[in-house]
């Protein structure tokens, strides 16, 4: 973890200043004012309609304090006093009584408190945390200092005990009440709007945001979609006003987002691109018609999120910022449709927000992230299969047969058709370091520049998935769909780096994408091994991808990427020498390039990069520093 990201993760998610800022800035906003008057009102008339029904006892059923509740949950323990001080001034100016202060002083602590408990303590909107503030709330104000004051009027303490039962059955309802209020989207949207935001959090720096971002990193990832729904649902559910192609999968779903995005622009449509990870720059995350986020925009999509963010109780992650940056960003650039890639698994994952997409996309299943997913391959493809929804098609690209099993039956649940890549053929013509051509069904001499020796499977998807795009309703010509495949472009897929010498990278992390690379370099230098440059997680197989490289291996340079869940480049390399492989360790990123691309000018052999993508812009910016 960097210091920026110590800095943050202190201060992260709550801070007591900000939020008494907030809670105060609301007096100099007319807006909320306003609204605390009528809130002041209806407390009165739910009063007037409590003693009209239940007559003016002490044991007598009211909801008159649900508007000052709810006004001290929304604006903050102040202006939830202050409705209680107008709402009690106001039912004695109508009843012709003078003020009792005990009963106001009660009032009082019920707008108070309520507002203090909701705000500072248990801030999540659940019906039990509501429940809560509510039965703390209404011990403090209604039964002990309420009663108090009773008391003081001539009511004996026997009569005023069963006061305590009847305000824990009101506040439940009232909790019942209150979960449905804020609940709703259009309440939500109208206090966005009406609710100031202070004026340091309106705006931020390139630096602030990416700082903002990070700071959460540290709390890993948290599967679950409470979060980024809640979110959505305070920002106005941006995600419900696009229109999205989503894709899961182990291996390739990046690749086929590229493609699939270029074709769209090819075909005129302004696109959405979201992926993940990024190459070299964070921003690459969040496209638009091919165009990374500029650092302006991500610094205005962040400042919109992060007061949100900030208020949750349980704060977002990371992964879930980024989505509704990226949302944010998506409606504001009036983006036509967005190709949405999910960040693990599918049936959890934070992109799996969306309600209607076009049609769904499952690239392939493989084994990968276990801990989250599943040991095995039908417990991993169930989870991508969480994806599919109710009228989209979706199109099955891989071609394990257990897990096209798993996703078949999902889409049989739900009614939707699928479509399999493999029941069509798919016959490569050429394949060379300039490019592949590649036939698949009817489409004829389709070109890519993309390397790879799982790029044509790449290809045959994304030309799979024209019909899904027409039925949709997209108007997609040949001639996009050509020009669209033969532009993309994918950085970190077995892509060439140099010439002289030669050197490659590929992303390949588990032992489906080590596979698909060793099948890759076979079919490029049929008869040659090659000087590997490798790092990788500490979480992966890594000793059997050393068994599939050894093969291929004339010798092997370890690092350890810059992240903290990476295997120690000294590890990685006895696991290589444990192989029969040549290796070496290096202590850093730049030391491994500068061996490694001196032993490659010297033998002539080409240098493959393989690892985490995470390694990608360290390796190519050492490349640029030699």
């Amino acid at each position: 973890m960097s210091k920026e990201q110590e800095k943050f993760k202190k201060n992260a998610p709550f801070s007591l200043g900000r939020r008494l800022r907030r809670d105060l800035a609301v007096f100099g906003n007319l807006r909320v004012l306003c609204l605390a008057a009528m809130l002041a009102a209806m407390g009165v008339v739910l009063g007037y309609l409590a003693k009209l029904l239940f007559g003016t006892g002490p044991l007598r059923i009211t909801f008159e304090n649900l508007p000052i509740i709810f006004g001290g949950i929304t604006f903050g323990p102040f202006m939830g006093a202050m409705i209680a001080v107008i709402s009690d001034l106001c039912s004695c100016l109508f009843s012709g009584q003078g003020p009792n202060p005990l009963i106001a002083v009660g009032s009082v602590s019920i707008g108070f408190f309520s507002g203090f408990f909701g705000n500072y303590l248990f801030r999540r909107r659940r019906f039990f945390h509501l429940f809560l503030v509510e039965e703390l709330t209404h011990l403090i104000g209604s039964v002990t200092i309420k009663s108090l004051a009773l008391y003081t009027m001539g009511y004996a303490w026997p009569l005023l005990l069963p006061r305590l039962p009847i305000y824990i059955a009101i506040a439940c309802c009232e909790a019942a009440m209150l979960r449905v209020l804020l609940q709703s989207r259009h309440l939500n949207e109208l206090l966005e709007r009406i609710l100031p935001t202070p004026k340091e959090e309106r705006t931020m720096t390139y630096e602030e945001a990416l700082a903002y971002i990070h700071s959460v990193v540290w709390k890993g990832s948290r599967p679950g979609l409470e979060r980024i729904t809640e979110l959505l649902e305070k920002l106005g559910n941006p995600q419900d006003k696009l229109r999205f192609i989503h894709v899961a999968g182990t291996n390739g779903k990046g690749s086929f987002c590229s493609m699939t995005e270029s074709v769209l622009r090819a075909a005129g449509y302004k696109t959405g691109l979201f992926v993940s990870p990024y190459i070299k720059h964070f921003n690459e995350r969040i496209c638009v018609s091919g165009v990374p986020i500029d650092n302006e925009a991500l610094a205005r999509a962040t400042a919109a999120v992060k007061p949100i963010a900030d208020s949750m109780a349980d704060a977002p992650t990371e992964f879930e910022l980024i989505t509704a940056i990226g949302f944010v960003h998506f409606v504001e650039c009036g983006c036509d449709i967005v190709v949405l890639e999910t960040g693990m698994g599918g049936r959890l994952d934070s992109t799996n927000v969306i309600k209607d997409p076009l049609f769904t996309v499952i690239t392939g299943i493989a084994m990968d992230h276990t801990a989250f997913l599943g040991d095995t391959v039908e417990k991993i493809a169930a989870e991508k299969a969480g994806i599919i929804k109710r009228g989209a098609p979706v199109l099955w690209g891989g071609r394990d047969a257990a897990a096209r099993a798993v996703i078949a039956a999902k889409a049989e649940e739900l009614g939707v058709p699928m479509l399999a890549t493999e029941d069509q053929p798919l016959t490569v013509r050429k394949m060379t370091l300039n490019g592949t051509v590649a036939d698949y069904g009817a489409w004829q001499n389709v070109r890519i520049s993309l390397l790879g020796s799982y790029q044509p499977r790449n290809l045959a998807n994304v030309l799979a998935a024209v019909p899904l795009m027409r039925e949709a309703g997209l108007n997609i010509p040949d001639e996009a769909v050509y020009q669209g495949l033969a532009a993309a472009r994918w950085p970190g897929r077995f892509e060439k780096l140099s010439d002289q010498p030669l050197i490659l990278s590929d992303g390949a992390h588990n032992p489906e994408g080590v596979d698909a690379a060793v099948e890759s370099i076979k079919a490029y230098f049929p008869n040659e091994k090659v000087l590997l440059l490798s790092g990788v997680m500490a979480d992966k197989d890594y000793r059997g991808m050393v068994e599939t490289l050894a093969p291929i291996a004339a010798e092997a340079f370890t690092l350890t990427p810059d992240n903290p869940r990476s295997l120690p480049a000294a590890d990685f390399a006895e696991a290589f020498k444990e192989g029969g492989v040549p290796a070496t360790a290096y202590d850093t990123v730049a030391a491994a390039v500068a061996a490694a691309v001196a032993r490659a000018r010297e033998t002539g052999k080409p240098l493959v990069s393989l690892g985490s993508l995470y390694m990608y812009c360290e390796v190519t910016n050492a490349l640029e520093n030699l």
